[in-house]
């Protein structure tokens, strides 16, 4: 038995869920020989994430994940503040930790229907959903919702759009030209 822990970015660790696969995902930001990449919908990444934290979707605010935390893979685990402030499960099916704990520092900033919406908005690549270095955020999303958006968030979106000969996206209110 190896001492080393298991690799989150693997679905082998996690074998009834999502969709199947023969690789290891890796770090599309190091490895330049990315040919061709499957992407999955928000809407599947999402029931993804969902079955892993064994959310209960209710319409009160709470403590939403039923998975035993140690289970978990580390991206999508509970921060602090997911665990003392009550929110909606759809918080926690948020691939980075850090847009999760901003959300939960503007809650009563930010229209729910509206965010849940936006939501549909990202994309996801690869077969790992919760691994946040398969994920982008599109332009609009991040000029609506720039306030939740962080530097490694873009640097992520950057890397996909550069694979699609597109423009990165900047965002002024993070010191950037």
């Amino acid at each position: 038995m190896s001492s080393q822990p298991a690799d989150w970015r693997s679905l082998d660790n996690y074998p009834s869920l999502c969709v199947s696969h023969d690789d290891v995902a890796v770090d599309p930001t190091t490895d330049s020989h990315f040919i061709i990449m499957k992407s999955m919908t928000t809407f599947a990444a999402f029931n993804c994430i969902a079955a892993m934290l064994n959310l209960v979707c209710s319409p009160e605010s709470g403590f939403n994940i039923n998975a035993i935390i140690s289970t978990i893979p580390p991206p999508i685990q509970p921060t602090a503040k997911q665990q003392i402030i009550p929110h909606m499960a759809y918080v926690d099916m948020i691939p980075w930790s850090s847009m999760r704990d901003r959300l939960l520092s503007s809650l009563n900033a930010i229209n729910h229907e509206e965010f849940v919406a936006d939501m549909g908005q990202l994309k996801t690549w690869g077969v790992t959903p919760w691994d946040p270095t398969g994920w982008e955020v599109s332009p609009i999303f991040a000029g609506k919702w720039w306030f939740l958006v962080d530097e490694g968030m873009l640097r992520t979106t950057n890397f996909w759009r550069a694979q699609r000969g597109e423009a990165p996206i900047v965002l002024m209110s993070l010191g950037q030209p």
